[in-house]
């Protein structure tokens, strides 16, 4: 299992004016966004797997635990992913570096 920090966080943005604000990244909506990306090339089965693992992600509170095959399917999308910006350091960087836990069954 891997545990995946999805809070939002905060991005400098380039106003029309010159000046930058803060505003909050929806990490949820924009992992959601990679993974259907035309670049994944889905067919009809991908796409219906790969929206299991969105829904999931939706519904997600601060944080959530994914299998290993659910990690795999976001992983991929974020590494197939070309274009990305500063304000994607951090999404990449949760992503790559999401932790691996261990759940122990209960009796």
């Amino acid at each position: 299992m891997r545990k995946l920090d999805v809070t939002q966080y905060m991005v400098k943005i380039l106003q029309p004016d010159g000046t930058r604000k803060e505003l909050p990244y929806d990490i949820k909506e924009m992992i959601i966004q990679l993974m259907f990306h035309p670049n994944l090339k889905l067919g009809g089965v991908d796409l219906l797997e790969q929206n299991k693992v969105a829904e999931k992600i939706l519904k997600a509170g601060k944080e959530i635990l994914l299998e290993e095959e659910e990690y795999n399917k976001v992983k991929q999308a974020v590494d197939s992913f070309r274009g990305f910006t500063k304000s994607e350091v951090e999404l990449v960087k949760r992503v790559t570096e999401c932790p691996e836990i261990k759940v122990k069954e209960k009796k």
